[in-house]
């Protein structure tokens, strides 16, 4: 008895075998997949893979008229569907409808055979949706090592695997990523068991993908589509914090960033609590400054003390590059000559403010017809009064002999210059000095306002034609700045506060003060600066 049993079965499978067979030479002979697709689809349909396909050359026919063809034929559409298949378009639709049939209408596919293509795959989501499923596998076998398991007696729950690879496509599929990594880093899934209504099938499905470096470093934790891990999973995912290897190494030693790093898994999303139970057991994973930041805001450790006072000092040429608002004022073709002996012309150009620090701001001055007797009247001291009257009187009496004492004494000392000072020595003498006095007022005025706008740093300890030295407290300009950037800028800097004040400015996080002149400026002469020139000045006379 035993034995006719047992040829039954052989027979049974024999025409089961010999059935699949004939289902993909009728799909290779008569509907004209490849070898290699009537294989797939075989396996992927089943008994209904010639209707599946016939289903799909007709979505092919539609698509080819949607796309505008006008010339379309059964060879056209099968060549179309091969390469659709070859670059693995439809196996993820055609799986979905698979297990709407298999499990939602238990087999029984009269419902959908008016259906198109198209819209049988959108009864399987609608239906795949109702039992939140997403892109979970039906009756899957998980093959992957299981690196913690969640599951209950009955193999329903959540479970930790490794995908020993840095690509999977199954994963990709799963999650709508790209399920891929660096070389030298490993996927890891959290995944799912549950028991369909009727307890015939199971659904397993992916809820998390995380990254793992062999150096222990947690480059992504992501949920489906790149999205942040919602706080449901953070009591498993805190669990891979505490998985060690044989030999006492945790699973998961730092922290990196492969892709958009802002919608991974943090420690900081996690609760308060949480965080200072895993503190206490692994310290050393919150050695990141944002993670600091968060204990220091816990109050779980003292913020450290940082000293933000810096001096900087800035050469005369790379003033501007600090403030907005210099320009160019001239420019000019200097020589050069290589060590090789070979010579060639360079432009070099002065700006606004190099000028300014240089002291010599003649380029920039425009000297006028100066109003002698203006300065006569109200800049002329009493000791260059009596100096002019010296100089007008030998003049005077000099070029005209028989000149009455009274005559001249009746005389204003403007007059007495307009009468007797033809070589317009004296006038040039305070032309020259209110001329000078202004173009002092005019220095005054732009390094006054160039200091102003540096000013705004801090303090300005020296400014000069060497170029400025000034005091700043930086952190104000931290505080200004996400955290995230600061972090950054203090790894590159190694914890330099100067190289992080000036990587923040390179980079705008800083805003320049503005250096800007008023049009309605006007000179202010300093008599007293007037009169020492001019006395000079008629000194030579």
């Amino acid at each position: 008895m035993k034995l006719n049993e047992e040829i039954d079965r052989i027979k049974q499978i024999m025409g089961v075998i010999i059935l699949e067979a004939s289902k993909v030479d009728s799909l290779v002979s008569k509907l004209g997949l490849t070898q290699e697709n009537a294989e797939k689809m075989e396996r992927i349909c089943g008994k209904l893979s010639i209707i599946m396909t016939n289903k799909l050359k007709n979505h092919i026919n539609d698509i080819l008229e949607e796309w505008g063809e006008t010339n379309i034929t059964d060879e056209s559409i099968t060549t179309t569907l091969n390469n659709q298949l070859n670059r693995n378009q439809f196996w993820s639709s055609l799986t979905s409808i698979m297990d709407y049939i298999r499990v939602g209408l238990n087999g029984d596919m009269s419902t959908l055979k008016d259906f198109t293509f198209r819209g049988m795959y959108t009864k399987s989501q609608e239906w795949h949706d109702s039992l939140e499923v997403g892109q979970g596998k039906i009756n899957y076998v998980e093959e992957s090592p299981i690196i913690l398991d969640f599951r209950d007696e009955n193999g329903n729950g959540f479970y930790w695997v490794n995908l020993e690879t840095n690509y999977s496509e199954e994963e990709c599929e799963r999650m709508g990523h790209c399920g891929r990594t660096g070389s030298n880093n490993t996927l890891y899934s959290l995944r799912e068991y549950k028991t369909l209504p009727g307890g015939k099938y199971t659904l397993n499905k992916s809820h998390l993908t995380a990254s793992i470096g062999s150096d222990g470093t947690l480059y992504q934790l992501k949920g489906p589509k790149n999205s942040k891990p919602k706080e449901d999973y953070h009591d498993l995912i805190l669990e891979l914090f505490y998985l060690q290897d044989d030999y006492g190494d945790y699973l998961i030693q730092d922290f990196g960033s492969e892709y958009a790093g802002q919608l991974d898994f943090k420690l900081s999303d996690l609760s308060e609590n949480t965080i200072k139970l895993l503190y206490l057991d692994r310290p050393e994973l919150f050695n990141s400054r944002g993670l600091q930041r968060k204990l220091i805001e816990l109050g779980i450790i003292e913020k450290p003390e940082v000293d933000y006072n810096i001096t900087l000092e800035i050469p005369s040429d790379s003033v501007g590059d600090i403030v907005d608002g210099d320009w160019v004022i001239r420019r000019y073709k200097r020589k050069i000559t290589t060590p090789a002996g070979r010579e060639y012309e360079r432009t070099e150009q002065v700006t606004m403010i190099e000028t300014i620090l240089s002291g010599d701001i003649w380029d920039l001055w425009e000297s006028y017809d100066i109003d002698w007797e203006s300065s006569l009247n109200y800049y002329v001291d009493s000791k260059n009064e009596n100096e002019i009257e010296t100089l007008i009187r030998r003049i005077a009496f000099e070029s005209d002999p028989e000149l009455l004492e009274t005559d001249f004494n009746d005389l204003t000392l403007e007059e007495k210059i307009k009468e007797y000072d033809d070589n317009y020595e004296i006038r040039s003498a305070i032309s020259n000095a209110t001329d000078n006095a202004e173009a002092d007022s005019y220095y005054n005025y732009l390094y006054d306002t160039l200091k102003s706008c540096l000013e705004e740093y801090g303090e300005v300890k020296k400014m000069d034609d060497t170029g400025v030295i000034i005091n700043i407290n930086v952190e104000p300009y931290l505080n200004s700045v996400d955290d995230s950037d600061i972090d950054g800028y203090m790894d590159d800097c190694d914890d330099d506060i100067a190289c992080v004040f000036k990587e923040m400015l390179s980079y705008g996080h800083i805003d320049k003060p503005n250096f800007s002149l008023d049009d309605r400026w006007s000179p202010d002469v300093n008599e007293q600066y007037f009169n020492d020139i001019l006395s000079d000045r008629l000194s030579e006379i």
